[in-house]
């Protein structure tokens, strides 16, 4: 009887490999998007309204979005006097914050800044946040970040905490292994 069982389990099983269809698929394109930001100028500084394509995308790697849906030197060529002045201060709003760029007139990135609200931390600093305050809540968290160029010289966040009538801030910097400071009221 195990040796029928066997025989028509591989049987079948053949019969199944062979049966199998191989589907041809067409190629996947990823489309450079220029509506992901909408562009106003005006004396020196330029405002871009950040059109994300899910909730984060922004806030995940703002200058990494800037790199791929913003080309400067393309926008300073559209721009008739350049030389007027020194620097152009260009700012990527969404919905939970800013990104603050500001470039040379020749199109170079000279430095940025962030501010957001409500962003989603690192696993490590909230698992950090977690186990060092045991039966408190996250209500809110700010991010703030600047750095010269593309690179993040300083960043931290601030994080305000519940447990009932009792709220308290803490300031976690990222890669630090402690928090920074408490403040309670």
């Amino acid at each position: 009887m195990k040796r029928v069982f066997l025989f028509l389990s591989l049987v079948f099983g053949i019969g199944a490999m062979y049966g199998q269809e191989i589907i041809q698929l067409d190629e996947a394109r990823l489309i450079y998007n220029p509506d992901a930001i909408e562009v106003n100028s005006d004396l020196g500084t330029v405002k871009c309204i950040v059109k994300e394509n899910y909730i984060g995308e922004f806030s995940k790697n703002p200058i990494q979005f800037m790199k791929q849906n913003f080309d400067f030197k393309q926008f300073l060529s559209s721009v008739l006097d350049t030389k007027e002045f020194d620097e152009f201060v260009v700012t990527f709003n969404s919905k939970k914050g800013y990104l603050e760029a500001i470039y040379t007139n020749e199109g170079d990135l000279v430095q940025t800044l962030q501010r957001f609200n409500d962003k989603i931390l690192p696993l490590d600093l909230r698992k950090q946040v977690y186990s060092s305050n045991q039966g408190w809540t996250m209500v809110s968290n700010k991010y703030i970040a600047s750095g010269k160029k593309d690179r993040i010289d300083k960043e931290y966040y601030r994080i305000k905490l519940e447990n009932g009538s009792k709220s308290k801030s803490i300031k976690l910097v990222p890669g630090a292994t402690t928090i920074v400071g408490v403040v309670s009221n």
